[in-house]
């Protein structure tokens, strides 16, 4: 373990130095009945927009996820007064990455998804989606996870957020209405999420994400 360790240190240093944006996020889910399950995820995105991103618990309980794609990010200009003699722009911001991958552990599969984010002053939406197709016959799903927030104060954002998971063998589909709140501390953030808060079966997220590196920031 030391060594694998000591090998990982050059590598993440090098990584930074060719001005990649690596990231790291930690979610732990947790009920009043449950332990927490912890979902660890890293990312990569390289200077010329290619991406890799890495799960663990996502799909499923003991299981590993790995994805790969390229990001397509932009900025739009968008006239915000008309009352201005030659008008005001802001810029609305976006990013959309398609994703292929492939899962294995205890739910095995093929998987391919999306990330996208707008932004738009203090406001942002993101989403993030995935069709996932089992090894085995009756573990086919689809499951999307969005947020649509505010962001009043540099160290503060709030939002509601919503999962949807479609089950094809039973043609299950759940919706997991929900909201966050959260705290930025430099390159940080720290989101709080409920789900399902009126129902029996309400749960709690807690999150912790660092990006560094990359020419540009994180989005939030």
């Amino acid at each position: 373990m030391r060594t694998r360790f000591i090998c990982i240190i050059p590598l993440f240093f090098f990584l930074l130095s060719v001005e990649a944006q690596v990231g790291f996020e930690q979610y732990f889910y947790f009920n009043s009945t449950q332990l927490m399950t912890f979902v660890p995820i890293v990312s990569f995105e390289s200077p010329d927009k290619w991406y890799a991103e890495a799960r663990y618990n996502y799909e499923e309980l003991e299981t590993v996820s790995f994805y790969v794609g390229k990001a397509f990010t932009g900025r739009i200009s968008i006239l915000s007064d008309i009352r201005e003699p030659h008008g005001s722009k802001d810029k609305l911001s976006y990013s959309v990455t398609p994703l292929l991958g492939g899962v294995a552990g205890k739910y095995k599969g093929v998987s391919g998804g999306m990330n996208a984010v707008v932004e738009y002053r203090h406001i942002f939406f993101s989403t993030q989606s995935q069709y996932t197709i089992a090894y085995y016959e009756s573990g086919d799903f689809f499951f999307a996870w969005s947020e649509l927030g505010y962001q009043p104060w540099s160290w503060l954002f709030v939002g509601v957020t919503t999962q949807h998971t479609y089950l094809y063998q039973s043609a299950n589909l759940m919706v997991e209405p929900g909201g966050v709140i959260g705290f930025t501390i430099g390159q940080w953030n720290f989101p709080l999420y409920v789900f399902s808060p009126a129902s029996d079966h309400h749960y709690f997220v807690i999150g912790a994400s660092l990006s560094i590196g990359g020419l540009t920031g994180s989005n939030r």
